[in-house]
Parts: C-alpha cells; sequence; structure tokens
C-alpha cells in the first residue's frame, strides 16, 4: 500500500506541477507569479513535503539536510567539474562566444527554481523512493520526474530536451545518492549546471528580467520563514511538548 501511495502522490505532484507551469507561462505580467513562484514553488514543491514529514513528525533530515563532511564535498566538486565542464570547455574550444552578459538577470531566479528542484525530487521523492524500491528504481523515477516537468516550459518540449535532462536529472540523483542523501550536495550540482545551462540556452527560458528577480527574492524569503517557522515547531522539544 505504501508503494502505491507513494506513485500515486508522485503522479499527482508530477501533473500539478506541469499543468501549473504551462499556465504561468501563459502570462508575462505578474499572474505568471502567482502559478510558478507561489503554487508550483512555495505550496507543491515545499509545502506539501513539509505538511507530510509534520504529519509522520520525522525532521528534515529525512529530506537531506545534513551537515557536509568531506565525502559530500569530494562528490560535490567532482559533479560540478563534470557536469559544467562538459557543457563550456567544447563551446570554449570550438571558439563559441558565452552570453554570459545574460545571467545576472537570472541568478536570483534560478537559485529559487534550483531549490523547488531539489527539495521536491530529490529531498522528498528520490529518498522515499528509495524506501520503498531501492536505491537504483529511486535513482531513475527521481530523473524521469525531473525531466518530465520541464513538459511544463515551451521551450523544452521536444523529446532531446526531455531525453537530455533525464540524463541530466540521473546525474543529480546519482551525486545526491553518492553523498548519503545529502540535499546540500544535489543543490549546489545543480545550480553551476543551471546557470551555464541558462547561458547557453537562455531562449528557451521564461523570460528573466529585474522583476523575476524581485519577486523570486520575495518568494526565497517566505521560504525560509516558512521553513524556520516549521523547524521551530516540529523540533524535538517541541513535538515533546505536544
Amino acid at each position: 500500500m505504501k508503494k502505491y501511495n507513494l506513485i500515486r502522490l508522485c503522479c499527482i505532484l508530477e501533473l500539478a506541477i506541469v499543468g501549473f507551469i504551462s499556465i504561468a507561462c501563459l502570462f508575462d505580467n505578474s499572474i505568471y507569479y502567482i502559478f510558478y513562484n507561489l503554487i508550483y514553488g512555495i505550496v507543491i514543491s515545499v509545502s506539501v513535503p513539509l505538511l507530510i514529514l509534520k504529519k509522520e513528525r520525522k525532521p528534515l533530515r529525512e529530506v537531506g539536510v545534513k551537515k557536509l563532511g568531506r565525502r559530500q564535498i569530494a562528490v560535490l566538486f567532482s559533479f560540478v567539474l563534470f557536469s559544467v565542464g562538459g557543457q563550456v570547455i567544447p563551446k570554449m574550444t570550438a571558439g563559441e562566444q558565452l552570453s554570459w552578459n545574460v545571467l545576472p538577470a537570472a541568478v536570483l531566479p534560478l537559485i529559487m527554481t534550483t531549490f523547488f528542484e531539489e527539495f521536491l525530487f530529490r529531498g522528498f521523492i528520490q529518498t522515499r523512493a528509495e524506501k520503498e524500491f531501492g536505491w537504483g528504481i529511486a535513482i531513475i523515477v527521481s530523473g524521469l520526474l525531473f525531466s518530465l516537468y520541464h513538459l511544463g516550459y515551451p521551450g523544452f518540449r521536444t523529446f532531446s530536451d526531455i531525453i537530455l535532462l533525464f540524463a541530466v536529472g540521473m546525474g543529480f540523483a546519482i551525486s545526491f545518492k553518492l553523498s548519503d542523501n545529502n540535499l546540500f550536495v544535489s543543490y549546489f550540482v545543480n545550480l553551476p549546471n543551471a546557470f551555464v545551462t541558462y547561458v547557453l540556452k537562455y531562449h528557451q527560458f521564461p523570460e528573466m528580467t529585474l522583476k523575476s528577480s524581485l519577486y523570486a527574492g520575495i518568494t526565497m524569503i517566505v521560504l525560509a520563514v516558512i521553513i524556520l517557522t516549521w523547524c521551530s515547531k516540529n523540533s524535538p522539544a517541541a513535538v515533546s511538548r505536544g
């Protein structure tokens, strides 16, 4: 029954995310941020997992919020060098000019979106899938859901993009597993990769502007408040009093 419930939950979350991102991308005004930052990000990607953790009385450690050790740092640097170098070095060798000038407007939105992705797909889903199906299936599920959620973005709806994103998502999932399911590792493996991908394929992304950065900053402040409040109410002392 637990396996069935997890599969059903994953399907519901994935369909909801693709749907709300698709709706968000129909707008180029503040409505976009309601569907994207608020509903997809704060509600589905973060609040739903936190509510489930609260119901189960489990700490954030269950979604990979752990201290970094030497092993985790080694995994982090290895994957960053491989993923970023694998994209940048061939371009530089071919003498191509990279559009780094487009990156500043995208930094905060990418920091925000990367957190949504890693908290949900690695921290929440992969850890649960590993307990129910084993680490191999968990990595595949994590990578697959990561790739398919990009169907919500009009610029990433080609078969080749989804296959590439599946491979990328598997890489993030493997780094998460090799780091003993440490969320900080997969996040900081994903983030520089997101920066480079944006520089190389910025025309496929939703438009990034000063307004995007402003809303991303507000969203991250709200997320910080939500998580800190959750931690204060679900600390061992608070749970024992309850």
